[in-house]
């Protein structure tokens, strides 16, 4: 099939889908300007920007359990400037990227493309946060394009866009993989050629093997086998369930300040026990629905369920249960139903299920947007604020979990008490783990850290409350004054908050 240059043009002078792409680059935006970015997307960017070279990149990152693509981008940007609100501005591109594909590429009608931009994921999940995911959707939108053109360099393209997809995350990877299926049977299917179809599968799986260099963590990682093992429990499997029910029906807890993460049925289940047997049929039956949605078109349905089949396996050992991982099962549907829809019609029943469904995504979408904008996302750059209040020359300790926040923020790097030593960003290896696990890390870290300074006073910035570094080290309250000077919370992602102490050696 040759790209139709005159059906391109009435494409991009549509002015509906462009205004829909204008609504959508609005709302994006202003939610953006209200998000405050929080631990796990500042981590990616003090990674990116505490690597002098690409080597450095490279060797970091092994620790993070994710390919390198999304630190890569960050790295490029961050040797133009240290300003951390440019993480938001390259995530702010890729996320409108992906609904300017989807509104003038996709085959789907014009009420399903009003409705996607302003989904759960598209808005909020993969939208607002900036993490490693959105760039996943816009190559997986990529690939469904390319895949039904007809161009000289088509294979060249194709394999370059799924090796970029198989290194972003594991998700991505299983995606790859599963897109990789699709095109293997729909290359025979055409062709009827069994050496190609060997050759071209031969050449996916040694474009898709580096991915897993990075997935897989050196032998002083944290985060190896031993400490997924070490958490197994058999209530994961019911992750496996829930998965579904969170893609399809991403609708939070409401009534719960902190909802994030969170899916109103799952939580509800808690009060009410049937709840669960509730969630069960709903996520069977939305699994069947969507594999009658694409029955018309095998090679679509194979993708899915395949995908689906990754996701369930890998879930056994490492639980996709944030809903930014679970959304990929929707991410994984809308490509299936991307390439389904270039060949096969939809009926005016399955429409209106995929309609109901779009609303769905919606209300959830509306939902957390809302919330974010009203509401503190993270109260992390209270931390400028913090350190402006403090005299000069004030020695500024932190710990583990709020360097991070600190090293983004301020743009250097700081003392952390229970690492023992300055820096300006973690690395999830064995040593920085038993160091923070080991007994009384506050009250021994701040001990050896005044003999070294020869001081007998300083200023802990922390994103824990006394309440909880009391539990965690009783020792620092009976060794040392600890004043709560300052503090900042309410903020939506539960770990957010901070709090300023002033510590004095009695």
């Amino acid at each position: 099939m040759e790209i139709n240059k005159n059906r391109l043009r009435s494409f991009f002078s549509n002015p509906v889908l462009w205004g829909i792409l204008f609504v959508y680059v609005l709302v994006l935006g202003y939610t953006l300007l209200h998000h405050e970015l929080w631990g796990d997307e500042l981590h990616s960017w003090n990674i990116a920007k505490a690597s002098h070279s690409f080597s450095d990149l490279i060797s970091n990152t092994r620790y993070e359990g994710h390919p390198p693509l999304w630190y890569s981008i960050l790295w490029v940007v961050s040797k133009f400037s240290h300003d951390v609100s440019y993480i938001q501005l390259v995530q702010f591109i890729i996320a409108a990227l992906v609904v300017f594909l989807l509104l003038f590429f996709s085959p789907f009608p014009l009420i399903a493309k009003a409705l996607m931009p302003f989904g759960y994921f598209f808005l909020f999940e993969y939208g607002v946060i900036s993490r490693n995911y959105a760039i996943a959707v816009l190559l997986t939108f990529c690939l469904c394009i390319l895949l039904q053109k007809n161009l000289k360099q088509k294979l060249f393209l194709y394999y370059a866009l799924l090796f970029l997809l198989s290194n972003v995350h594991l998700l991505a990877l299983l995606l790859a993989l599963s897109l990789h299926l699709y095109f293997l049977f729909d290359e025979y299917i055409k062709n009827k050629n069994k050496a190609a179809f060997l050759k071209h599968g031969f050449i996916g799986i040694i474009l898709l093997l580096p991915s897993l260099y990075f997935i897989f963590p050196p032998p002083d990682s944290s985060l190896g086998v031993d400490y997924w093992l070490q958490r197994w429990e058999p209530d994961q499997l019911s992750v496996i369930v829930k998965g579904p029910v969170k893609a399809f029906v991403p609708i939070p807890a409401w009534w719960n300040y902190h909802f994030w993460n969170t899916e109103f049925l799952l939580e509800a289940q808690y009060r009410w026990h049937f709840l669960k047997w509730i969630i069960l049929l709903l996520s069977t039956g939305l699994v069947i629905l969507a594999t009658l949605i694409l029955r018309k078109n095998k090679n679509c349905v194979i993708l899915f369920l395949g995908f689906l089949a990754l996701i369930f396996f890998v879930s056994i050992f490492l639980p996709f249960a944030n809903a930014r991982q679970t959304g990929f099962i929707y991410v994984g549907f809308l490509a299936a139903l991307w390439l389904c829809r270039y060949r096969n019609s939809v009926t005016l029943f399955q429409g209106k299920i995929i309609t109901s469904l779009l609303i769905i995504q919606l209300i959830g979408g509306v939902f957390a947007s809302l919330k974010d904008i009203q509401l503190p996302f993270s109260n992390a750059s209270y931390v400028k604020e913090m350190v402006k209040k403090l005299p000069p020359q004030t020695k500024i300790l932190t710990d583990y979990w709020c360097l991070n926040t600190l090293s983004a923020f301020m743009d250097r790097s700081f003392y952390c008490i229970d690492l023992q030593k300055e820096t300006s960003f973690l690395l999830w290896n064995k040593e920085s783990t038993a160091k923070t696990q080991a007994p009384n890390p506050y009250s021994t870290g701040i001990k050896n850290y005044f003999q070294k300074e020869g001081i007998q006073q300083a200023y802990m910035i922390s994103i824990l409350s006394p309440q909880v570094i009391s539990q965690g080290d009783p020792q620092l309250f009976k060794s040392y004054k600890v004043n709560l000077v300052d503090q900042k919370e309410g903020a939506i992602e539960k770990s957010s908050n901070v709090y300023l102490y002033q510590i004095t050696a009695y």
